[in-house]
């Protein structure tokens, strides 16, 4: 691709160069031009999945601002309704934190979240990434089903940044870079969607979002501010933390345009917020979902933790963290509301480049469990039993269904809720999972399966490094033909290496180190039809409207 830049007369500049000139500018279209035509007309192999991942956006449009009057009823009047505390973290791995394992970073308040409540050993989020994520955990849905795959992207693009992104998805064809499919089909949660603050509204829950929202950004769209989706209240950001500008709100004023790397003094200031909400609605049923933005990178601890653990500005940030986690738990026994509110402490995702994963293979973006296993505690003194260790599958679009059957919701009648209600886990009525199976998304296309102590993955991030080999619909994989051997006068080639699909043991296996799909290739296959049938149902109706 350089070489093109450089035929074009344009090789001393590259994305990130200071200066170009209007002349430039129209050589670089020209260059993309060139690069783009040829992609578009390679043969990438196979296809693996067994439908077509090239989705209309215009069903994202239909049934826009849903009422929740019209799909969402009122099952059971109950005498008090419980308040409800979803505390998200940013990009915490699995094992960041000292109950799940962490000996460099002191997590003493949600150790004692896990000490007095229960804590969840295979808690999977419902995408590796912070957007896909967390339309999830507000949606109960796979995230496909509201057309958001990967982190959504400030609004106001430069050409430039647009014209690497458009790179970036064509080269992802050749297995170059990980990001086929990646591209969103809408530009913020749609509408059409319901929320857990929007369902709680009906029975008159004061409701707050605090931290960061990475739903749309309502600076470029206003219809994408929290307002619009059942919170009262906002105090944050319009975005992750690194997609600058960021910008500071309270509610619709925004307070800082760009806040920059001034970023220290967030996680206070939004503990502020969250006890000020809690203290203002103390006699009231509450809905407070605070999100805080660490310890996704760049982390900035603020002065009083900076240096505090053994594990660098990342760990300090988790630190910080916990230190928020314990002054909601001071402001809730002040106001003697500590046993009717359900704490719920999680992460968006695995860790990116810092934080422990706890040993687990892979990382924030993968179908590994190192991006999609995430802590996951709940806390409600009286109705939770103590010290309880769960080990039974579950997933954050859970969070959805489980917080309307405590408000004595039904579930939206004119769609599919992919997750399932976790109270009798939680109260001990049952030891099973709700779920049959859990699926395992990487943007548009279905990877893998979880079923009961299985995992099957038939392919991991389907084009991208670091082995793309031993991916034949690449076109590197397909030329290459990975580590395949061909015995002399034989036309069939023979596989040298371990390659997909992979099945692993997760009771004994949570590293995924070891692929037993020869020794059970009755329950690869039973996994893997399972899998097909739900990715047919599933593409058949992407919505799940009923």
């Amino acid at each position: 691709m350089y070489a093109i830049f450089y035929f074009c007369g344009i090789g001393g500049y590259m994305p990130g160069s200071r200066t170009m000139t209007r002349r430039k500018m129209i050589k670089l279209s020209a260059a993309t031009l060139l690069t783009l035509t040829p992609l578009s007309t390679i043969s990438c192999g196979k296809r693996l999945t067994s439908v077509d991942i090239d989705i209309d956006t215009d069903i994202y449009q239909e049934r826009e601002y849903i009422k929740c009057t019209d799909v969402i009823s009122i099952k059971e009047k109950k005498e008090t309704l419980p308040n409800i505390i979803l505390i998200l973290s940013d990009d915490m791995g699995y094992g960041d934190i000292g109950c799940y394992g962490n000996k460099a970073i002191n997590t003493p308040h949600i150790d004692r979240l896990a000490r007095e409540g229960m804590r969840f050993t295979d808690f999977y989020c419902a995408s590796p990434l912070c957007s896909p994520s967390r339309a999830g955990i507000l949606t109960g849905r796979y995230p496909l089903r509201c057309g958001i795959t990967f982190p959504l992207q400030p609004g106001k693009d430069t050409f430039m940044r647009k014209i690497v992104k458009e790179l970036g998805y064509m080269f992802g064809a050749l297995g170059v870079v990980d990001l086929y499919g990646a591209k969103n089909l809408v530009n913020g949660l749609p509408h059409s969607e319901i929320t857990i603050a929007q369902a709680l509204k009906l029975r008159n829950y004061a409701t707050c979002a605090i931290g960061k929202w990475h739903l749309g950004d309502f600076v470029v769209d206003e219809s994408y501010h929290p307002h619009n989706y059942g919170f009262d209240t906002f105090v944050g950001f319009n975005a992750s933390n690194d997609d600058w500008p960021v910008s500071f709100f309270k509610d619709k004023k925004m307070i800082i345009q760009d806040i920059g790397l001034g970023q220290q003094q967030y996680t206070e200031l939004f503990t502020q917020e969250a006890v000020q909400f809690i203290n203002t609605n103390r006699d009231n049923p509450f809905f407070l979902y605070l999100a805080h933005k660490d310890p996704h990178q760049p982390c900035f601890p603020s002065k009083r933790f900076e240096g505090s653990t053994k594990a660098g500005p990342h760990g300090d940030t988790v630190a910080e963290v916990d230190w928020s986690v314990g002054q909601i738990l001071q402001c809730l026994k002040k106001n003697n509301i500590d046993t009717k509110t359900l704490v719920i402490f999680n992460s968006d995702n695995g860790p990116w480049f810092d934080g422990s994963t706890g040993g687990l293979r892979g990382r924030k973006g993968e179908s590994y469990e190192g991006g999609f296993r995430v802590p996951m505690i709940a806390w409600w003194p009286g109705v939770i039993k103590e010290g309880i260790v769960c080990d039974q599958p579950a997933m954050n679009i859970d969070f959805f269904p489980t917080i309307c059957n405590i408000a004595g919701l039904t579930l939206p009648k004119d769609r599919v809720i992919d997750g399932k209600d976790l109270m009798p886990l939680l109260t001990g009525k049952s030891k099973q999972s709700p779920h049959d199976a859990l699926y395992f998304f990487h943007y548009r296309e279905i990877e893998g399966i979880r079923f009961g102590k299985w995992k099957y993955i038939r392919y991991n991030n389907t084009r991208g490094w670091p082995v793309p080999l031993d991916k034949p619909d690449t076109f590197f994989g397909s030329a290459a033909g990975g580590h395949d051997y061909m015995p002399p006068g034989s036309n069939e080639k023979v596989p040298t290496l371990a390659s997909w699909p992979v099945l692993y043991d997760m009771q004994y296996d949570k590293s995924e180190s070891y692929n037993v799909i020869k020794r059970h290739p009755d329950i690869a296959k039973k996994l893997h039809e399972k899998l097909i049938t739900f990715e047919k149902e599933f593409y058949a109706n992407i919505r799940g409207w009923k």
